[in-house]
């Protein structure tokens, strides 16, 4: 039995790709006059928003920060709502006394502008936050197993990557898989042995029985 579910942001919780995007694309374009493609901005997921600007503009200037955060917020006006769903889901969790954190590779700036803009700001807790050196994620699950003395059966993680699969095996916790965004890559999940939902709807009704 589940004793808590934690919870990717991007592509999981909201469509937020877009707004990455546009954010990342407007900013380099402002400091080098390049334009970039999505695959150029994917190919720094890993890190937060710092470690993805280093790569993108190395030695930029302090500045970059805040400009891309006020780029950010403003990019974010076009996406206020969370998929169709996940407040639901989050209902059912919390009437089965099941904890929700947020595990993301965002930075805490970005992750609190998304979860505002969203109306999430209360909905997940404890809240773990990327780096800007890679990726944590394995390391912020078994920083959650430790502190609220878990055993790894009763953790689990809902993302949408296969990156996000293999930090869930890391420390042996169920990965589920969401693939109702459109920026997912079903294929890949597929090669994972991922187990994959289409729908928030019928991961929904998975949990319910398994808490």
């Amino acid at each position: 039995m589940y004793k808590m579910i934690a919870f990717d942001l991007d592509g999981t919780v909201a469509e937020t790709f877009p707004v990455i995007f546009d954010s990342f694309r407007k900013i380099v374009y402002k400091y080098t006059h390049k334009r970039i493609d999505d695959q150029t901005i994917l190919a720094t997921f890993g890190a937060n928003e710092i470690g993805m600007l280093n790569q993108l503009i190395p030695n930029a200037p302090d500045r970059i920060l805040n400009d891309f955060y006020q780029q950010y917020n403003a990019s974010h006006a076009t996406l206020t709502e969370p998929f169709s769903g996940i407040n639901s889901l989050i209902d059912m969790l919390a009437a089965h006394h099941v904890q929700t954190p947020m595990v993301t590779g965002k930075g805490s700036v970005s992750c609190r502008i998304s979860l505002e803009t969203l109306g999430l700001q209360n909905r997940f807790s404890p809240i773990l936050i990327g780096s800007s050196t890679g990726p944590n994620k394995s390391e912020n699950f078994q920083r959650l197993l430790s502190q609220y003395q878990l055993a790894s059966d009763q953790m689990a993680y809902v993302a949408d990557t296969v990156g996000d699969i293999e930090s869930c095996r890391a420390v042996g916790i169920d990965c589920y898989s969401a693939a109702w965004s459109k920026y997912a890559d079903v294929d890949k999940l597929q090669e994972a042995n991922a187990t994959i939902f289409r729908s928030v709807n019928s991961l929904n009704d998975f949990l319910k029985k398994m808490i």
